[in-house]
């Protein structure tokens, strides 16, 4: 009875660590750079170790990420969201294909203009997935739900 109750306590804090594990984590802001303009910021925090995949990934690899920000009330996007650097190019063992990711802190930008509409805010989502030599995580989503703050100088 022991041996059993000290597997199923092993079993369940596997369980657990796993499923807290959070290796690539987000955060957001805004920043106004006029009166009707500004930029939104998309941070990922990756740890050491771990990688973010591109966002264009080949069919049959893994889960690119995304930005869907097409929720957003009053604001109008110009451009597209941008990464801070540019990912690299790599032969992944995983799924034994040629695929692009970051495996550091990177930040996207967009950048928008206000529509006029009062109320501002930029919602959506960042859809993303994430790797490291051994596993991977499976394809999670980080929503985004941030007002246009007032600009000021």
């Amino acid at each position: 009875m022991k041996k059993i109750s000290l597997i199923l306590a092993f079993v369940l804090f596997t369980v657990l660590s796993v499923s807290a594990q959070k290796p690539i984590k987000w955060r957001s802001s805004i920043k106004m750079t006029s009166q009707t303009e500004g930029v939104i910021t998309m941070k990922a925090i990756i740890e050491k170790g771990w990688h973010l995949y591109g966002t264009n990934i080949p069919s049959g690899g893994p889960k690119a990420t995304k930005f869907d920000l097409s929720q957003s009330v009053g604001v109008k996007f110009v451009g597209n969201v941008t990464p801070s650097f540019a990912p690299k190019n790599v032969l992944d063992n995983t799924f034994g294909i040629k695929l692009n990711w970051w495996d550091q802190t990177v930040t996207f930008t967009q950048k928008f203009k206000l529509t006029g509409k009062p109320n501002a805010k930029i919602i959506g989502s960042i859809s993303f997935m994430g790797c490291n030599d051994e596993t991977c995580l499976p394809p999670s989503t980080q929503s985004i739900n941030i007002i246009v703050p007032k600009y000021t100088k």
